[in-house]
């Protein structure tokens, strides 16, 4: 009987697909780097295993990828658009019957991924079919249909992001180290077929994902990664250990980041903060004045309450269109985040962009992630919940009217200990106030 305290998170306790199934289009310099990196005496405990799946024909498309703005002007909604819509409208069961753009209701995350199997088209190929389990850094953890080729297409354009600034990945070594710092999370040693079999690793850097925290520096510095990715959380402790090597550029995102300048002086290298969600990939990255749109084919609207488009550079909600993902296609997705949306030089820039603000929860004398708490709580199965601590340090749980109080606690316990738990109607919360906190950090 296990006592890991996620059970989701248990070392390889599901099926795994052998090596050359996880990398159809693996070299033999890939399959060396991925030994060296399972091997090396100083490395993680690894608890899982996976690959990109990318096939050379796939790899050859991510590296042809056509960046643009397809169409998307500031005064014409893309072509392509129509032509999404009327695909969606014969094939797609949620949108079944609509006939043009302006007959599409834009739909929230809760909503789309709580019946999922109706989001996908009746005629995908469901051959390639990877089923993404999100972090749970926007709510409750949920499942994303999508294939190799879309979930690899941050590579693209992290690189396009690096470009502005001259910066490049290399085949060589490792090319990218992602970053989390949690009690449990999976981390893996993997190789990107997309870099020619540069290293890709996950890692936590919490003490008790190693054999000795003094691994977490060693085995870092011997990888010596092009690339860091992480939230700021998870970078901030990356920046607490004291490394002696330095990347060439790292990334943030997942969680607001207040100063890119002061993170990049700790890490020695620019610092891009991005935006995106698992649902629509990466769609901005900060710039001066604001988070200029990535050159997808993407269509990007701002709305109002009512659901009407806001005027130029009026706050509102990000509603994503896209057709990227073959087993998810986006009809004015709602993405729960608000900015303004203002043209420059011909180029889209989101403003004042609200991304998800870190949240943390102090108990006894450590502090818990907010995704620890979803973790933890997913597999209740609860529709909607929030978590909130007052100033005088005690944690209530809301959950929906008929939700057993008693399991809540429960469960909430092994990590946040004794807390109380109140039901009430979450059903008409668009977005609820997930996790809040009073207490001083």
């Amino acid at each position: 009987m296990s006592d890991y305290p996620i059970p989701a998170y248990e070392p390889m306790s599901d099926a795994v697909l052998t090596d050359a199934e996880r990398w159809p289009a693996q070299t033999s310099a890939g399959a060396r780097r991925l030994e060296w990196l399972r091997s090396h005496p100083r490395a993680p405990l690894y608890n899982h295993a996976c690959g990109d799946r990318l096939t050379a024909g796939a790899v050859e498309r991510l590296r042809g990828y056509d960046f643009g703005y397809h169409g998307w002007t500031a005064s014409h909604r893309p072509q392509w658009t129509d032509e999404l819509v009327e695909r969606a409208g014969r094939s797609v069961p949620r949108y079944r019957g609509v006939r043009s753009f302006g007959d599409v209701v834009p739909v929230g995350r809760g909503e789309l991924l709580s019946r999922v199997e109706r989001a996908v088209p009746d005629d995908a190929d469901l051959s390639e079919l990877i089923v993404h389990t999100t972090s749970g850094s926007r709510g409750p953890a949920a499942t994303v249909p999508m294939t190799p080729e879309f979930c690899a297409l941050d590579l693209p354009l992290f690189e396009h992001v690096l470009a502005g600034r001259g910066i490049s990945v290399s085949a060589d070594g490792v090319a990218l180290v992602t970053v989390y710092a949690m009690p449990v999370t999976y981390q893996f040693a993997a190789v990107s077929s997309y870099w020619d079999g540069a290293g890709v690793v996950k890692v936590n850097l919490h003490p008790s994902a190693w054999r000795s925290p003094g691994d977490r520096a060693a085995f870092l510095d011997d990888c010596a990664p092009q690339l860091y990715s992480g939230n700021p959380l998870s970078l901030s402790a990356l920046a607490e250990l004291g490394l002696s090597g330095r990347p060439k550029a790292v990334f943030s995102g997942a969680m607001a980041l207040d100063s890119p300048a002061a993170l990049a002086e700790k890490l020695g290298a620019p610092v891009f903060d991005v935006y995106g969600t698992t649902e629509t990939g990466l769609l901005a990255h900060r710039t001066e004045g604001g988070h200029t749109v990535l050159p997808r084919r993407v269509y990007i609207e701002v709305l109002d309450e009512d659901g009407q488009p806001c005027p130029d550079g009026t706050r509102g909600e990000i509603v994503v269109t896209s057709g990227e993902n073959p087993l998810l296609p986006l009809l004015r997705y709602r993405t729960g985040d608000h900015a303004a949306l203002r043209w420059r030089s011909g180029v889209p820039v989101l403003l004042g962009l609200a991304g998800r603000e870190p949240v943390r929860f102090l108990v006894g004398s450590r502090w818990v992630e907010s995704i620890e708490v979803t973790q933890l709580l997913t597999p209740l199965a609860l529709p909607a919940y929030e978590v909130h601590q007052g100033q005088d340090g005690g944690i209530t749980v809301t959950v929906p009217v008929g939700t057993s109080e008693s399991l809540v606690a429960a469960a909430a316990r092994p990590l946040l200990g004794e807390v109380a738990v109140r039901t009430t109607d979450l059903r008409t919360a668009t977005k609820p106030q997930r996790y809040s906190t009073q207490m001083m950090r």
